[in-house]
């Protein structure tokens, strides 16, 4: 029998963290047309946003239940060209991410991805870390579509820029 797609079920996590501009609904702020437990009110006229949206569990089918975004409380996603890896947080529960298994999770794909371009980011509202092999840096309240570099100096130190 061949595996069936992962879907939402009674997951509606990224109905609160992501933004939906076709809504006018910012980030961290439940959408108005969500039905908890029971999705999108709106799903056959959802904006175009919500239609191809897909968070990094449902799109991975390794990925075990236990990361599924109700679940953690941490949704993941990555940028549009896949440079970031973003562990989004309820602004609620901003540290979410930081509970195992996600924290040890986002720790091991930074090691992986480490020198290559990719960071991992946890963000909660406006709120924004990097994590890093060594350490997790708070950036404090950024812009979210910010550009941000991180580097290693040749003492070890990791540096964060961003504007």
């Amino acid at each position: 029998m061949a595996d069936r797609p992962k879907t939402c079920g009674p997951c509606t996590f990224c109905c609160k963290v992501m933004a939906v501009s076709e809504l006018g609904k910012p980030a961290g702020t439940a959408c108005p047309h969500v039905r908890a437990g029971h999705g999108c009110g709106i799903y056959a006229e959802r904006p175009q946003g919500c239609r191809t949206f897909e968070c990094v569990w449902l799109m991975d089918p390794e990925m075990p239940r236990r990361f599924r975004p109700d679940q953690t409380k941490v949704m993941l996603d990555q940028d549009h060209d896949g440079r970031r890896l973003i562990a989004r947080c309820d602004p609620a529960n901003p540290l979410a991410w930081r509970r195992n298994p996600m924290h040890a999770a986002l720790k091991g794909y930074a090691q992986d991805h480490w020198g290559t371009g990719r960071i991992v980011m946890a963000i909660a509202g406006r709120r924004a870390w990097v994590i890093t092999p060594k350490e997790d840096i708070d950036l404090g309240e950024i812009d979210p579509a910010a550009r941000v570099e991180v580097v290693e100096d040749a003492q070890g130190r990791v540096v964060v820029n961003s504007g």
